[in-house]
C-alpha cells in the first residue's frame, strides 16, 4: 500500500508540472497580453510599462518561474493563500475570484452527480433484472448528446414550453435578492433544472456500466448460491452485486465529479449560474490570462485530487486489488 501512495504521489505531481507547463506555453502562444489589455490605440511608453508590471518583458523561462511564484504559499516573510496572479478584467487575485464562485459550482456538480448516481446505478439493476428496450435506446441516446444540448432541450421543453404548469425558470441562481422583500430569497425550482442537465450524461454512462456487470455478477455462483438459500432479491441486489459493483462505480464517480467540475461551463452559461465555469468563459471572452491560467490549473489540480480518491476508495472496496499492489 505505501508504494502504491508513493506511486500515486508521483504520477499525481509530475501531471501537475506536465498541465501546468502546457497550459502556460499555449496561453503565452495565444498573443501579447499588454497588447490585449491596452488596445489597438496604446503608445509604446504605456506598453513598456504594463511589460514591465506583468514581467512581460523578461525571457521566457523567467516568465515561467514568476508564474510559478504566484503559487507558493509562502511570500514576503509570511504564510499566505496562494495568489495565482491578479486577474487583467477584475484587477483581483484569481484565488479569491475562485473561491467566490467555487461554492455555487460545487453545489451544482455534487447534486448532478448524486442524481445521476441514483438514476444510473438504479436503472442501471432494474435493467439487468427486466431488460427493456426502450430504456436502453433512450440512455443511448442521452450518452451520445453533448451537455449542453441536453440543457437547451430541457430549456425549451420544461421552462419555455411547459414552464407555467412546472414553474421552473430558464436561468438564474438559487439565491437572489428580493427588491420587494429587500432580502435574499432562495429559488430552489431554479436548481432542478441545471442540475437535471449535468446529470444525465453521468446517469447514463453509470446505468451502461452497472447493467453489465450486474447481468454478470446476476449469474455468478456466490449469487446463484444467495439465491438457493431464499436470499429476497433486493437484499442480492443491494448487498452482493452491489459491493462487487462499489471499486468501479467509486472510480467513475471520483472522475466524473471532476469533469462535472470543470465542464460545467456551458451548462452554468446557459442557465446564468454563477459558478467557476461562467468566470472561466468570461476569462476567455476577455482573453485574461492569469485567470485563465489559474482556474485550468485548479481543475487539473481538483481533477488529480479526486481521481486519486477514487483509486483509493477502489483498493479499500476490493481487496483483490489491495493484493496486487503489495
Amino acid at each position: 500500500m505505501v508504494r502504491f501512495g508513493l506511486r500515486l504521489a508521483l504520477e499525481s505531481i509530475g501531471i501537475l508540472f506536465l498541465s501546468f507547463t502546457l497550459i502556460f506555453l499555449l496561453l503565452r502562444g495565444l498573443g501579447d497580453p499588454a497588447q490585449m489589455l491596452l488596445g489597438q490605440r496604446s503608445d509604446q511608453v504605456s506598453m513598456a510599462a504594463i511589460r514591465a508590471q506583468l514581467h512581460l518583458d523578461a525571457p521566457l523561462w523567467k516568465q515561467y518561474l514568476y508564474a510559478w511564484a504566484d503559487w507558493l504559499p509562502y511570500r514576503e516573510g509570511r504564510w499566505q493563500i496562494p495568489s495565482l496572479g491578479t486577474s487583467y478584467q477584475y484587477g483581483r487575485p484569481v484565488m479569491e475570484l475562485y473561491l467566490e464562485r467555487f461554492p455555487a459550482t460545487a453545489i451544482l456538480a455534487i447534486s448532478g452527480l448524486f442524481l445521476g448516481f441514483l438514476l444510473g446505478v438504479l436503472l442501471g439493476l432494474r435493467q439487468a433484472i427486466r431488460p427493456s428496450w426502450l430504456l436502453e435506446r433512450g440512455m443511448l441516446a442521452i450518452l451520445a448528446l453533448p451537455g449542453y444540448v441536453i440543457g437547451i432541450l430541457l430549456v425549451v421543453l420544461l421552462a419555455i414550453k411547459a414552464g407555467p404548469w412546472t414553474g421552473f425558470p430558464p436561468h438564474g441562481y438559487i439565491r437572489e435578492f428580493d427588491l420587494i422583500k429587500e432580502a435574499f430569497v432562495w429559488r430552489w425550482r431554479a436548481w432542478v433544472l441545471p442540475a437535471l442537465a449535468l446529470s444525465l450524461r453521468p446517469a447514463a454512462h453509470l446505468f451502461f456500466l452497472t447493467y453489465t456487470q450486474a447481468q454478470e455478477l446476476l449469474w455468478s455462483d456466490f449469487v446463484r448460491t444467495a439465491r438457493a438459500k431464499g436470499k429476497p432479491t433486493s437484499r442480492i441486489l443491494l448487498l452482493d452485486v452491489g459491493r462487487n459493483l462499489l471499486p468501479t462505480i467509486a472510480v467513475s464517480l471520483s472522475q466524473w465529479l471532476a469533469g462535472l467540475f470543470t465542464g460545467a461551463v456551458f451548462i452554468e452559461e446557459l442557465f446564468d449560474w454563477p459558478g467557476v465555469g461562467k468566470l472561466l468563459f468570461s476569462a476567455m471572452a476577455s482573453s485574461d490570462f492569469p485567470l485563465l491560467m489559474g482556474i485550468s490549473q485548479l481543475s487539473t489540480l481538483l481533477f488529480i485530487l479526486l481521481h486519486a480518491a477514487g483509486e483509493i476508495i477502489s483498493r479499500w472496496a476490493d481487496p483483490r486489488l489491495r493484493t496486487l499492489a503489495q
